[in-house]
Protein backbone atom coordinates (compact mmCIF):
# COMPACT_ATOMS: atom_id res chain seq x y z
CA UNK A 1 0.00 0.00 0.00
CA UNK A 2 1.52 3.14 -1.12
CA UNK A 3 -0.82 5.22 1.50
CA UNK A 4 1.28 6.64 4.72
CA UNK A 5 -0.18 5.75 7.67
CA UNK A 6 -0.30 7.34 11.13
CA UNK A 7 -0.55 4.24 13.52
CA UNK A 8 -1.38 3.78 17.36
CA UNK A 9 0.98 0.64 17.54
CA UNK A 10 -0.34 -1.97 20.62
CA UNK A 11 1.48 -4.98 21.11
CA UNK A 12 0.53 -7.19 24.10
CA UNK A 13 1.74 -10.45 25.04
CA UNK A 14 -1.22 -12.92 26.07
CA UNK A 15 -1.27 -16.45 26.95
CA UNK A 16 -3.15 -18.02 23.66
CA UNK A 17 -2.89 -18.02 20.51
CA UNK A 18 -2.69 -21.03 18.17
CA UNK A 19 -5.15 -21.97 15.68
CA UNK A 20 -8.49 -19.80 15.17
CA UNK A 21 -11.54 -21.85 15.69
CA UNK A 22 -14.10 -19.37 14.91
CA UNK A 23 -14.98 -15.97 14.31
CA UNK A 24 -18.50 -14.62 15.03
CA UNK A 25 -20.67 -11.23 14.17
CA UNK A 26 -22.52 -10.86 17.33
CA UNK A 27 -23.95 -6.78 16.39
CA UNK A 28 -22.07 -4.82 18.52
CA UNK A 29 -19.26 -7.57 18.53
CA UNK A 30 -16.29 -9.66 16.82
CA UNK A 31 -15.53 -13.08 18.59
CA UNK A 32 -12.74 -14.82 17.69
CA UNK A 33 -12.44 -17.82 19.46
CA UNK A 34 -8.90 -19.74 19.44
CA UNK A 35 -7.13 -23.02 21.14
CA UNK A 36 -4.89 -22.10 24.01
CA UNK A 37 -1.39 -21.37 23.44
CA UNK A 38 1.47 -20.00 24.99
CA UNK A 39 3.25 -17.24 25.47
CA UNK A 40 1.72 -15.74 21.58
CA UNK A 41 1.19 -11.65 20.45
CA UNK A 42 -1.34 -9.97 19.17
CA UNK A 43 -0.98 -6.82 17.20
CA UNK A 44 -3.45 -4.43 17.20
CA UNK A 45 -3.11 -0.78 15.56
CA UNK A 46 -5.65 1.72 14.42
CA UNK A 47 -5.57 3.97 11.37
CA UNK A 48 -7.62 7.54 12.71
CA UNK A 49 -8.24 8.92 9.34
CA UNK A 50 -9.56 5.90 7.16
CA UNK A 51 -10.96 4.29 10.45
CA UNK A 52 -9.51 0.97 10.02
CA UNK A 53 -8.57 -1.95 12.43
CA UNK A 54 -5.65 -4.06 11.59
CA UNK A 55 -5.92 -6.94 14.51
CA UNK A 56 -3.19 -9.66 13.91
CA UNK A 57 -2.28 -13.20 15.33
CA UNK A 58 1.28 -14.03 14.59
CA UNK A 59 1.47 -17.14 15.63
CA UNK A 60 -1.74 -18.80 14.38
CA UNK A 61 -4.27 -20.50 11.15
CA UNK A 62 -7.93 -20.12 11.08
CA UNK A 63 -9.36 -23.36 10.64
CA UNK A 64 -12.37 -22.43 8.16
CA UNK A 65 -12.86 -19.66 5.18
CA UNK A 66 -15.51 -16.73 6.33
CA UNK A 67 -17.46 -14.69 4.36
CA UNK A 68 -16.19 -11.15 4.81
CA UNK A 69 -19.90 -10.01 4.04
CA UNK A 70 -21.75 -11.40 6.73
CA UNK A 71 -19.81 -9.49 8.91
CA UNK A 72 -20.99 -5.88 7.35
CA UNK A 73 -23.19 -4.09 9.94
CA UNK A 74 -24.32 -0.46 10.75
CA UNK A 75 -20.69 -0.58 12.99
CA UNK A 76 -18.28 -2.25 10.40
CA UNK A 77 -18.06 -1.08 6.55
CA UNK A 78 -15.54 -3.76 5.62
CA UNK A 79 -14.54 -6.98 6.55
CA UNK A 80 -11.23 -8.91 5.26
CA UNK A 81 -8.90 -11.43 6.36
CA UNK A 82 -5.37 -12.11 5.54
CA UNK A 83 -3.04 -15.22 5.91
CA UNK A 84 0.34 -15.18 5.46
CA UNK A 85 3.17 -17.18 6.99
CA UNK A 86 2.41 -18.37 10.20
CA UNK A 87 0.28 -15.67 10.69
CA UNK A 88 -3.80 -14.20 10.37
CA UNK A 89 -4.56 -10.77 10.04
CA UNK A 90 -7.98 -8.97 10.18
CA UNK A 91 -8.89 -5.71 8.59
CA UNK A 92 -11.64 -4.65 9.79
CA UNK A 93 -12.80 -0.81 8.43
CA UNK A 94 -15.50 1.01 10.65
CA UNK A 95 -18.13 3.40 9.57
CA UNK A 96 -18.06 6.73 10.31
CA UNK A 97 -18.36 7.99 14.21
CA UNK A 98 -17.77 4.05 15.28
CA UNK A 99 -15.59 3.76 18.48
CA UNK A 100 -14.32 0.06 20.16
CA UNK A 101 -12.81 -1.50 22.78
CA UNK A 102 -11.02 -5.30 22.77
CA UNK A 103 -11.02 -7.97 25.62
CA UNK A 104 -9.87 -11.26 26.08
CA UNK A 105 -9.97 -14.22 28.08
CA UNK A 106 -7.68 -17.61 27.67
CA UNK A 107 -9.59 -18.57 24.34
CA UNK A 108 -11.44 -15.62 23.02
CA UNK A 109 -10.55 -12.20 21.76
CA UNK A 110 -13.44 -9.53 21.14
CA UNK A 111 -13.72 -6.29 19.59
CA UNK A 112 -16.68 -4.63 21.16
CA UNK A 113 -18.03 -1.44 19.22
CA UNK A 114 -20.05 1.93 20.27
CA UNK A 115 -22.33 4.12 17.81
CA UNK A 116 -22.66 6.67 21.13
CA UNK A 117 -19.13 7.67 19.69
CA UNK A 118 -19.16 11.82 20.53
CA UNK A 119 -19.18 13.88 16.74
CA UNK A 120 -15.93 16.01 16.65
CA UNK A 121 -16.35 19.06 16.15
CA UNK A 122 -14.03 20.01 13.29
CA UNK A 123 -12.52 23.53 12.21
CA UNK A 124 -12.51 24.84 8.83
CA UNK A 125 -10.70 27.48 7.10
CA UNK A 126 -12.29 29.40 4.25
CA UNK A 127 -9.70 31.79 2.96
CA UNK A 128 -11.10 34.35 0.28
CA UNK A 129 -7.93 35.06 -1.79
CA UNK A 130 -7.10 38.64 -2.08
CA UNK A 131 -8.66 41.57 -0.52
CA UNK A 132 -8.08 45.26 -0.06
CA UNK A 133 -5.89 47.02 -1.70
CA UNK A 134 -5.31 43.63 -3.13
CA UNK A 135 -8.48 43.09 -5.88
CA UNK A 136 -6.62 39.90 -7.57
CA UNK A 137 -7.85 39.75 -10.99
CA UNK A 138 -10.18 41.95 -12.90
CA UNK A 139 -13.12 40.68 -15.25
CA UNK A 140 -15.43 42.08 -17.47
CA UNK A 141 -17.06 44.69 -16.59
CA UNK A 142 -14.57 45.79 -13.76
CA UNK A 143 -15.88 42.65 -11.45
CA UNK A 144 -13.19 42.28 -8.91
CA UNK A 145 -11.85 38.44 -8.10
CA UNK A 146 -11.67 39.71 -4.39
CA UNK A 147 -15.66 40.54 -4.35
CA UNK A 148 -16.63 37.29 -6.09
CA UNK A 149 -14.70 35.00 -3.85
CA UNK A 150 -15.89 36.97 -0.73
CA UNK A 151 -19.56 35.78 -1.92
CA UNK A 152 -19.14 32.51 -2.71
CA UNK A 153 -16.92 31.88 0.82
CA UNK A 154 -19.96 33.80 2.93
CA UNK A 155 -22.14 30.88 0.95
CA UNK A 156 -19.83 28.31 1.95
CA UNK A 157 -19.38 29.87 5.76
CA UNK A 158 -23.25 29.23 5.69
CA UNK A 159 -23.44 25.88 4.57
CA UNK A 160 -21.24 24.05 7.05
CA UNK A 161 -21.40 26.34 10.07
CA UNK A 162 -24.07 23.77 11.02
CA UNK A 163 -21.87 21.11 11.03
CA UNK A 164 -18.57 22.86 11.53
CA UNK A 165 -16.49 25.19 13.73
CA UNK A 166 -16.24 27.70 10.59
CA UNK A 167 -13.28 30.53 10.78
CA UNK A 168 -13.00 32.86 7.69
CA UNK A 169 -9.43 35.02 7.08
CA UNK A 170 -11.38 37.43 6.30
CA UNK A 171 -15.30 38.06 5.84
CA UNK A 172 -15.03 41.91 4.53
CA UNK A 173 -13.06 43.83 1.87
CA UNK A 174 -9.90 43.62 3.80
CA UNK A 175 -6.40 43.10 3.01
CA UNK A 176 -4.56 40.29 5.09
CA UNK A 177 -1.17 38.72 4.11
CA UNK A 178 -0.51 35.82 2.57
CA UNK A 179 1.79 34.64 6.18
CA UNK A 180 -1.58 35.55 8.11
CA UNK A 181 -3.54 33.65 6.68
CA UNK A 182 -2.23 29.79 7.10
CA UNK A 183 -1.05 31.41 11.10
CA UNK A 184 -4.95 31.85 11.27
CA UNK A 185 -5.18 28.23 10.67
CA UNK A 186 -2.59 27.09 12.82
CA UNK A 187 -3.83 28.97 16.14
CA UNK A 188 -7.05 27.26 15.48
CA UNK A 189 -5.47 24.12 15.07
CA UNK A 190 -7.89 23.50 12.18
CA UNK A 191 -8.34 20.19 10.39
CA UNK A 192 -8.71 21.91 6.53
CA UNK A 193 -8.20 25.17 4.72
CA UNK A 194 -10.02 26.03 1.91
CA UNK A 195 -8.81 28.94 -0.36
CA UNK A 196 -11.24 30.47 -2.71
CA UNK A 197 -9.79 32.22 -5.53
CA UNK A 198 -10.88 32.84 -9.35
CA UNK A 199 -8.82 32.51 -12.44
CA UNK A 200 -7.61 34.46 -15.24
CA UNK A 201 -5.75 33.95 -18.43
CA UNK A 202 -4.70 36.18 -21.31
CA UNK A 203 -6.59 35.06 -23.72
CA UNK A 204 -10.12 34.96 -22.59
CA UNK A 205 -11.16 31.48 -24.34
CA UNK A 206 -10.46 29.49 -21.45
CA UNK A 207 -12.58 28.76 -18.95
CA UNK A 208 -13.97 26.04 -16.18
CA UNK A 209 -12.74 25.54 -12.69
CA UNK A 210 -9.62 23.57 -11.26
CA UNK A 211 -8.34 22.88 -7.64
CA UNK A 212 -4.69 22.84 -6.44
CA UNK A 213 -2.87 21.32 -3.52
CA UNK A 214 0.25 22.10 -1.94
CA UNK A 215 3.63 20.12 -3.98
CA UNK A 216 7.35 20.98 -3.60
CA UNK A 217 7.01 19.70 -7.49
CA UNK A 218 4.67 21.05 -10.35
CA UNK A 219 3.92 21.59 -13.78
CA UNK A 220 4.95 24.54 -15.68
CA UNK A 221 1.50 25.71 -15.70
CA UNK A 222 0.60 24.96 -11.87
CA UNK A 223 3.95 26.91 -10.99
CA UNK A 224 2.37 29.73 -13.44
CA UNK A 225 -0.81 29.89 -11.28
CA UNK A 226 1.28 29.65 -7.86
CA UNK A 227 3.60 32.12 -8.56
CA UNK A 228 0.69 35.11 -9.64
CA UNK A 229 -0.94 33.67 -6.26
CA UNK A 230 2.57 34.17 -4.12
CA UNK A 231 3.43 37.64 -6.11
CA UNK A 232 0.82 39.31 -3.72
CA UNK A 233 3.24 38.77 -0.80
CA UNK A 234 6.14 40.42 -3.05
CA UNK A 235 3.95 43.25 -4.49
CA UNK A 236 2.83 44.48 -0.84
CA UNK A 237 6.10 43.94 0.86
CA UNK A 238 5.96 40.71 1.83
CA UNK A 239 8.28 37.97 0.45
CA UNK A 240 6.29 34.96 -0.15
CA UNK A 241 9.87 32.91 0.03
CA UNK A 242 9.53 33.44 4.00
CA UNK A 243 6.43 31.39 4.48
CA UNK A 244 8.17 28.59 5.11
CA UNK A 245 6.92 24.84 5.10
CA UNK A 246 6.51 23.68 9.23
CA UNK A 247 5.26 20.43 8.68
CA UNK A 248 7.21 17.05 8.65
CA UNK A 249 8.08 15.37 5.87
CA UNK A 250 5.62 12.02 6.56
CA UNK A 251 2.73 15.12 7.70
CA UNK A 252 3.68 16.64 4.33
CA UNK A 253 2.65 13.33 2.59
CA UNK A 254 -0.03 12.53 4.39
CA UNK A 255 -1.80 15.77 4.52
CA UNK A 256 -1.05 15.78 0.19
CA UNK A 257 -2.96 12.34 -0.14
CA UNK A 258 -6.07 14.18 1.23
CA UNK A 259 -5.85 16.91 -0.08
CA UNK A 260 -5.16 15.26 -3.83
CA UNK A 261 -8.07 13.22 -3.15
CA UNK A 262 -10.44 16.48 -1.94
CA UNK A 263 -8.69 18.77 -4.93
CA UNK A 264 -10.36 15.84 -7.04
CA UNK A 265 -13.97 15.27 -5.81
CA UNK A 266 -14.30 19.44 -5.28
CA UNK A 267 -13.09 20.00 -8.66
CA UNK A 268 -15.17 16.79 -10.54
CA UNK A 269 -18.36 18.15 -7.82
CA UNK A 270 -18.34 22.13 -9.32
CA UNK A 271 -17.93 21.18 -12.87
CA UNK A 272 -20.71 19.04 -12.67
CA UNK A 273 -23.14 20.88 -10.48
CA UNK A 274 -22.41 24.20 -12.32
CA UNK A 275 -22.36 22.51 -15.87
CA UNK A 276 -18.60 23.99 -16.18
CA UNK A 277 -15.16 22.16 -17.59
CA UNK A 278 -13.50 20.37 -15.31
CA UNK A 279 -9.70 21.43 -15.80
CA UNK A 280 -8.61 18.71 -12.92
CA UNK A 281 -6.37 19.32 -10.18
CA UNK A 282 -2.53 20.39 -10.12
CA UNK A 283 0.16 20.80 -7.58
CA UNK A 284 2.11 23.59 -6.83
CA UNK A 285 4.06 25.92 -4.36
CA UNK A 286 1.40 28.07 -2.97
CA UNK A 287 2.41 30.29 -0.12
CA UNK A 288 -0.74 29.92 1.44
CA UNK A 289 -1.18 26.35 1.73
CA UNK A 290 2.71 25.72 2.32
CA UNK A 291 2.14 27.57 5.64
CA UNK A 292 -0.68 25.59 6.94
CA UNK A 293 -0.32 22.94 8.72
CA UNK A 294 -2.74 20.61 7.35
CA UNK A 295 -4.52 19.18 4.35
CA UNK A 296 -5.43 22.27 2.39
CA UNK A 297 -6.87 23.38 -1.26
CA UNK A 298 -6.72 25.82 -3.54
CA UNK A 299 -9.99 26.28 -5.92
CA UNK A 300 -10.12 28.33 -8.91
CA UNK A 301 -13.24 28.67 -9.71
CA UNK A 302 -13.41 29.92 -12.77
CA UNK A 303 -11.83 32.35 -15.12
CA UNK A 304 -13.05 35.94 -14.25
CA UNK A 305 -12.83 37.43 -18.04
CA UNK A 306 -14.32 34.56 -19.53
CA UNK A 307 -17.85 35.28 -20.70
CA UNK A 308 -19.11 31.96 -19.78
CA UNK A 309 -17.71 31.40 -16.37
CA UNK A 310 -18.17 35.18 -15.09
CA UNK A 311 -22.38 35.21 -15.72
CA UNK A 312 -21.80 32.09 -12.95
CA UNK A 313 -18.84 34.07 -10.96
CA UNK A 314 -21.53 36.97 -10.13
CA UNK A 315 -25.08 35.30 -10.11
CA UNK A 316 -26.08 35.29 -6.31
CA UNK A 317 -27.61 32.07 -7.04
CA UNK A 318 -24.72 30.45 -8.46
CA UNK A 319 -22.28 31.98 -6.47
CA UNK A 320 -24.59 30.02 -3.63
CA UNK A 321 -24.49 26.47 -5.74
CA UNK A 322 -21.09 26.33 -5.91
CA UNK A 323 -20.99 26.65 -2.41
CA UNK A 324 -23.33 23.81 -1.62
CA UNK A 325 -21.36 22.13 -4.32
CA UNK A 326 -17.89 22.63 -2.14
CA UNK A 327 -20.05 22.03 1.31
CA UNK A 328 -20.99 19.07 0.00
CA UNK A 329 -17.38 17.25 -0.50
CA UNK A 330 -16.31 18.59 2.61
CA UNK A 331 -18.71 17.25 4.36
CA UNK A 332 -18.97 13.95 3.41
CA UNK A 333 -15.06 13.70 3.92
CA UNK A 334 -15.79 13.79 7.52
CA UNK A 335 -18.87 12.71 8.33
Amino acid sequence: MKRIFIFFLLICSLAFGGNITNVQNKGDKIAISLTSFDKSQYQLSYDTYNRLIFLEFPQSAMSKKLNPNSFKSKYVESFETVNYGNGTGFFIKLNKNISYSSSFNSKEFVLSFNDKNPKKQYTIIIDPGHGGKDPGATGFKKYYEKSVVLAVSKYLRDELKGDFNVIMTRDKDVFVTLGERPRIGNRAKADMFISIHANSAVTNKLSGTEVFYFSKKSSPYAERIAAFENSVGDKYGEKSNNIVQIMGELAYKKNQEISIGLARKISASISSGMAMKDRGIHGANFAVLRGFNGPGVLIELGFINNSSDIKKLVNPANQKKMAQQIAKVVRANYY
